[in-house]
């Protein structure tokens, strides 16, 4: 079957490292994939590695910047182009099956009802405000779109709200993950030099408010603050990783300022945007997701369990699903930093996060491996 396959970006977080694996596994699976992204980017790169061809074109991804009269006419403009230039690939290519990949691909499902052709959403997304965003989406979803694939069950419940019939075109597929890449360098805790005793905490992922790098930092003060010669801890050290959406640089910019400006230089390290992150696993004893809003099915947790890395996270979307408390992890409260500095302070201070890493691992083979997802989404899409 030749298959488009559409994406919002060409980064390798989340999102893109599961549509990379789709790829991958539809093309595995003998069908012929054809993909359009909107950049170029490392996810372009991988792509060609793979022999599966490439096309760049605009396709008018939808961004909270573009939510102005201004901005709605940008996107208008772009998905005016993007129609006329995905309707002759669709028809000189002999495409039988559109599969878009995030909510933020909306002309997907346009195109495809134009063609009468099946299409395939493929759902990552909880959104929530602005609200009109979230009542477009689901008529897009009611009038044009033959399957919708939900990565977790706080997504198929966030998007059927008030549209029962839509359950029936949904399946829940949890994301998997193939093994992430050993690094050929050296990882976080040698190049900082921290000390081999050390507990090192790490947060992962895109900067951007929900994302709550400010409520991590805010957390490791407070326990830094805990951490004397006094508290039967280990000396703790926290790292993130991960740089910023296009227009939120400047939140780099506040995690690196407080940083500075709370003279914690030598105990909390900032890595930016980092393409092994092997580096980072290797590194960290425990995760923290610290977000702000409900996180579909983080993948960051997904590659922590892989490493028997125990997570901390706020109680709230996918990581719900995910996480096992008390076994493979806790959560903690979305707003109260003494509350959680508590609950991760009690985890360390009896060690029981050290007795959950293979109950870790355990949970993601069960649950969230590769081979899981590859049988899931090749059964998926063969049945179409």
């Amino acid at each position: 079957m030749h298959i488009l396959l559409l994406h919002s970006s060409s980064d390798l977080y989340g999102a893109s490292k599961i549509f990379l694996q789709t790829a991958q596994i539809l093309k595995a699976q003998g069908h012929t994939c054809h993909v359009v992204v909107s950049a170029n980017g490392p996810l372009v790169d991988k792509l060609k590695q793979d022999n599966i061809p490439v096309t760049v074109i605009n396709l008018g991804i939808i961004r909270r910047k573009y939510f102005s009269p201004l901005g709605i006419l940008n996107r208008i403009n772009k998905w005016s182009k993007a129609n006329d230039l995905l309707n002759k690939y669709i028809q000189q290519n002999g495409i039988e099956l559109v599969y878009a990949n995030t909510t933020a691909v909306l002309l997907g499902a346009y195109i495809a009802h134009k063609n009468k052709i099946k299409h395939v959403w493929h759902v990552h997304e909880i959104i929530e405000k602005p609200k009109f965003l979230f009542l477009a989406i689901q008529w897009i979803m009611k009038r044009y779109t033959s399957t919708i694939i939900c990565v977790s069950k706080a997504v198929q419940n966030h998007w059927s709200k008030n549209a029962p019939s839509l359950l029936s075109k949904m399946q829940v597929i949890y994301n998997g993950i193939g093994p992430v890449e050993k690094s050929t360098e050296v990882n976080f805790k040698t190049q900082y030099q921290i000390p081999k005793e050390a507990i090192v905490i790490g947060m992962a992922g895109r900067v951007h408010f929900w994302k709550g790098q400010q409520y991590f930092l805010q957390i490791a003060t407070q326990l830094l603050n805990r951490n004397t010669e006094n508290n039967p801890t280990a000396p703790l050290y926290f790292i993130i990783t991960g740089d910023a959406f296009p227009g939120y640089e400047y939140l780099v910019d506040e995690i690196q300022n407080f940083i500075k400006n709370n003279q914690l230089g030598d105990r909390i390290f900032y890595t930016g945007f980092e393409h092994e992150m092997d580096k980072f696993y290797s590194s960290i004893d425990l995760l923290i997701l610290p977000s702000q809003l409900p996180d579909p099915l983080p993948t960051v947790v997904l590659e922590a369990m892989q490493y028997g890395i125990p997570v901390v996270a706020t109680a709230q979307g996918g990581a719900l699903e995910m996480i096992a408390e008390n076994e493979t992890g806790i959560f903690i409260p979305i707003n109260s930093v003494e509350a959680a500095a508590d609950k991760i302070q009690e985890l360390l201070i009896t060690e029981k996060f050290l007795i959950m890493r293979d109950a870790s691992q355990q949970r993601e083979k069960h649950f969230f491996s590769n081979l899981v997802y590859e049988q899931k989404i090749s059964s998926l899409i063969n049945s179409l």
